[in-house]
């Protein structure tokens, strides 16, 4: 009886790993996602497009922006929707600001926690760099291997971030951002460079 019961468990949880795609979440996985959080620590900067979807519940948005980020700082500059083009996002130490011409841009809290798009970027980053790893796998998609990483920065787990990786030079495919189990931002990525500081100079290296 209880080998068939534990037959039965290692089957259940075999089929629940197939279900979500994800494959070999042990040591070795989670020492890749430790790795990508040390070349986000390490970085001095990072380029990309993003697609961003914003859900307000009865309200969704998206947008497209082009993304650099220096140190600390970064922007954001929409490209569309066309009647939004040319908005640009900026933060620095924690604090964002908006310039646009006519537009009306929402960047009202997404949940309880007050969360916003504008925050989306900065709060991605601060997890890629430093977030507690909650779990981590090995994700099949399109054909390829991804590293996926749910990652925690407030430590009681209501808000956390999933990360998709290119597992051999760490550069974002999506970030999601999700509150008491609700996915209220979605980013996904494209063109993505970091940038590295070396011997004074800076050099960069596209992930494709």
């Amino acid at each position: 009886m209880k080998t068939w019961r534990r037959s039965l468990l290692l089957l259940t949880a075999t089929s629940a790993l197939l279900l979500t795609g994800c494959t070999g979440g042990g040591s070795s996985t989670k020492g890749k996602l430790e790795a990508a959080q040390s070349v986000y620590r390490t970085m001095s900067g990072c380029t990309a497009q993003a697609e961003i979807t914003a859900d307000y519940g009865q309200r969704v948005y998206g947008y497209t922006v082009d993304l650099t980020v220096k140190g600390g700082s970064g922007v954001m500059t929409v490209k569309e929707p066309e009647n939004l083009a040319g908005t640009v996002l900026t933060w620095s130490d924690g604090e964002t600001q908006l310039a646009f011409d006519g537009a009306e841009l929402d960047t009202g809290a997404l949940s309880d926690s007050g969360l916003s798009p504008a925050d989306a970027m900065p709060t991605i980053l601060t997890a890629c760099q430093g977030g507690e790893i909650v779990d981590c796998c090995m994700e099949e998609q399109a054909g390829a291997q991804v590293l996926h990483g749910t990652l925690d920065l407030d430590g009681d787990q209501g808000g956390q971030i999933q990360c998709w990786f290119q597992p051999d030079n760490y550069g974002l495919l999506r970030a999601e951002l999700s509150q008491d189990g609700v996915t209220v931002v979605t980013m996904k990525f494209s063109d993505f460079s970091f940038t590295f500081p070396e011997g004074g100079a800076e050099y960069s290296t596209e992930c494709p």
